[in-house]
């Protein structure tokens, strides 16, 4: 958000403002528009998904990028599960691989991704263990680039 490190903005994130002027991925809301193509949502369904910019009123998303939002969520807790919840069943599926009967060590599991890891690999049917940071969080320095 403050440009720093400053070679990220060298690498492409906006030299003198981003880019991407409006921050966010992640939102939960009510479907208010749909697009002359679209056949999955209408006008008024309620859903949660990934929309570059979404930290907005308004976020346009594709429709391979929307799901309908469970009943039993409010928009506030559906707004935070897509990016962490992808994670974590990418990290589970794809690349661990996990099966029942396995063992998994969770690192972080009381922050966001780590929090889904735990719960999809117990439901995968692993036996799950995780650790988690004791105590106040202390930030890393920024560098002084």
């Amino acid at each position: 958000m403050s440009g720093r490190p400053y070679l990220m903005r060298v690498m492409g994130f906006g030299l003198r403002r981003p880019k991407n002027p409006v921050p966010g991925l992640d939102f939960a809301g009510t479907v208010v528009e749909v697009g002359s193509a679209a056949t999955k949502f209408s006008p008024g369904d309620e859903v949660l998904g990934i929309a570059k910019g979404s930290f907005a009123e308004y976020a346009a998303a594709r429709e391979d990028k929307v799901a309908p939002k469970p009943a039993n969520l409010t928009f506030e807790q559906a707004a935070v599960v897509p990016v962490s919840a992808m994670t974590a069943l990418q990290g589970l599926t794809d690349v661990g691989r996990v099966q029942a009967g396995q063992r998994v060590l969770v690192i972080g599991a009381s922050g966001g991704v780590g929090s889904y890891a735990v719960q999809l690999a117990e439901a995968f049917g692993a036996h799950v263990t995780g650790v988690a940071q004791h105590g106040e969080a202390r930030p890393h320095p920024v560098p002084w680039w």
